[in-house]
């Protein structure tokens, strides 16, 4: 009996050794090269909508992986951009990363649909289209601001409607000693920068209520001409 025994524990141990062996033949030739041949793949580019500052350099970034390394070419509003005629473009060896430098030159030269090619004997790959602009903070139109009278309780919107500048301005209301207006749960801004009150109240009588735009890229602020606005009391005639 335990010859036996023995004989059967052997032959399963013969069984599992196979197949590990088994296993293991599989799993290699499971493995892939690291060397085949790969078409381009785009892993980083710069955003669609690209807005430049206009005293900076322009900085247009498409870089991608293959094998073998792919090669790089660009279009500018649907035709081939040649890079190399251009002695303000510089291509970054090993990418397509481009830098432009705009010294001296005015930066919308350069504004328009930018898209990079990635190209290697297997195959292409193309970035997205990439949108250049020039950030633009136009002057606030003249505006004559008449008194606004209201009575106490109601409801009042002081617009402020900026100039539309690229990007969008950031919106704010100050005094004329260039204090903040206090907000609170009855006098909010509104998304599209107007301040809202829910009901006034006598001390919202003042005739400094300013509303400031500043455009974050060219870091410049303009303001509206101050608003008055006095509120009557319901009470008197």
């Amino acid at each position: 009996m335990d010859g036996k025994r023995s004989c059967s524990l052997c032959g399963g141990a013969m069984m599992i050794m196979m197949m590990m062996m088994m296993i293991s033949h599989m799993t290699s030739a499971l493995e892939v090269p690291l060397d085949l041949p790969q078409p381009p793949t785009i892993t980083n580019q710069s955003p669609k909508d690209y807005i430049i500052d206009p005293r900076e350099n322009i900085n247009i970034f498409c870089e991608a992986k293959g094998k073998p390394h792919p090669s790089f070419s660009w279009t500018r509003n649907g035709t081939h951009f040649d890079v190399e005629k251009d002695p303000k473009v510089v291509m970054m060896p090993g990418t397509g990363n481009l830098v432009i430098d705009i010294s001296g030159e005015k930066a919308e030269v350069y504004e328009g649909v930018y898209q990079c090619i990635a190209r290697n004997e297997h195959g292409s790959a193309v970035s997205n289209n990439i949108v250049i602009r020039q950030s633009r903070s136009p002057l606030w139109s003249k505006e004559k601001n008449e008194p606004i009278t209201v009575q106490r309780g109601t409801s009042l919107i002081l617009q402020c409607r900026p100039p539309a500048g690229l990007p969008p301005p950031i919106i704010f209301w100050m005094d004329n000693n260039f204090q903040r207006l206090p907000q609170n749960s009855r006098v909010s801004q509104a998304l599209n920068g107007d301040l809202y009150f829910s009901n006034v109240i006598m001390e919202d009588t003042r005739n400094d209520y300013i509303c400031y735009a500043r455009f974050p890229h060219t870091q410049t602020i303009q303001q509206k001409q101050p608003i008055t606005v006095k509120v009557l009391d319901s009470k008197c005639c």
